[in-house]
């Protein structure tokens, strides 16, 4: 999987298009997305090809199942990260570089970079399009769109690309031997969201001389120092020391605990430096070596599901705001509503985020936790042979 950047000044922008394909997404505090669909009649998004539904995906046409699982893809994007302005993505599949043995899966990445907006966490430094919006409340760029995604059109059903293998277009990661499509848009997806830096790594230099926010986060452990901390030299040879450039954020710090490798000693997740550099891969990836593998390794691997792992994480240190969403609207994030059978209190009450009163006593959980202080894991909370319902109703 390679990650395309286009950067080239304050406001950095390829043309716009017209919008032609909205997308279903999570109302506001989660984002939604809107889908540009670049493709033309009878190719990419509109290929009529007759198809059978897969893996929950219900399209009829090749086009169709490819357009909707961009859409779940930007649905559980969206129900992982806040903003009041819709974050467009100018989408298409087209043939790319493809043999028997090796292809281009696709790429993606964010239009236009922007810096000193109102909102803005730090000064000078250049955020991603999307991010900054979402920082500033508003659309910085009206009229433009904040992501491209191009992806490999050749891999469907043709043994002269990846000889017998397919894009799988289901939902349920179910793919077999086929290429996952919904893991490799979620992937994409998050470089275009604030998961890449704007560092020419051949020279070491800013776009502009200007850092970058994933500049700030990214620490060569070898000299103690930031990318943003650094002369060009220092970061053009900080690209190629493997093993020793670390992704410096406590979001994803504090969430690492469960990987068997790919952190240094203070648990900060390795991010891949080969020597020499990977145009496209170094340093806008989590390293080859983290186990279990991750979702934003530069090359996919076949575990991987819908789990954002790390990913959600590296966003939130670069600025993004985690959603709060509460699927079953009972009053409580699905964040504290764990499931596990046990009530821990508001902070892990153990109830069932797809329903909203999981001890079935007339109260939702969200009113026994904040309103009357009763166990809503229990029918009865204060054992009195009174249910809580019939002793607040």
């Amino acid at each position: 999987m390679k990650r395309h950047l286009f950067v080239t000044g304050l406001i950095v922008r390829l043309l716009p298009v017209l919008i032609v394909c909205l997308v279903a997404a999570p109302p506001v505090p989660a984002a939604s997305f809107v889908i540009n669909n670049l493709d033309g009649p009878g190719e990419g998004f509109n290929d009529n090809t007759p198809v059978t539904p897969v893996g929950g995906n219900n399209g009829t046409t090749l086009g169709q199942q490819r357009l909707n699982i961009f859409q779940k893809a930007a649905e559980i994007w969206g129900a992982a990260i806040e903003s009041a302005v819709p974050i467009i993505i100018q989408a298409q599949f087209d043939p790319l570089t493809c043999n028997t043995v090796s292809a281009v899966l696709g790429a993606a990445g964010t239009i236009n970079i922007v810096r000193d907006f109102t909102g803005a966490p730090e000064s000078n430094t250049w955020y991603h399009s999307a991010l900054a919006n979402a920082l500033a409340g508003v659309d910085i760029i009206p009229g433009t769109d904040d992501i491209v995604a191009t992806f490999n059109s050749s891999i469907d059903y043709n043994n002269n690309c990846l000889s017998g293998t397919s894009w799988y277009l289901g939902y349920d990661h179910n793919n077999g031997n086929d290429i996952d499509l919904l893991v490799v848009l979620l992937h994409e997806l998050a470089h275009g969201l604030g998961f890449s830096g704007f560092t020419n790594l051949s020279n070491g230099r800013f776009v502009n001389n200007i850092q970058d926010i994933y500049s700030h986060f990214t620490l060569d452990n070898s000299n103690g120092l930031h990318w943003n901390e650094m002369s060009n030299t220092q970061r053009r040879v900080s690209a190629t020391k493997t093993g020793n450039v670390v992704w410096d954020g406590s979001a994803v710090t504090d969430a690492t605990g469960y990987l068997t490798g790919g952190t240094d000693p203070a648990g900060r997740a390795r991010l891949y430096a080969p020597n020499p550099v990977e145009s496209g891969s170094s340093i806008s990836h989590f390293d080859t070596v983290a186990n279990p593998n991750l979702l934003m390794e530069p090359f996919i691997n076949s575990n991987l599901g819908s789990d954002l792992d790390l990913t959600d994480e590296q966003l939130i240190d670069v600025g993004w705001t985690p959603a709060t969403v509460d699927t079953d609207g009972d009053g409580l994030p699905d964040s504290v509503e764990t499931n596990t059978g046990t009530y821990n209190g508001p902070s892990d009450t153990g109830t069932d985020p797809n329903v909203p009163d999981t001890d079935g006593d007339g109260l939702d959980d969200g009113a026994e936790v904040n309103t009357h202080a009763t166990n809503p894991m229990l029918r009865d909370s204060d054992g009195d042979g009174f249910g809580d319902g019939v002793e607040q109703g």
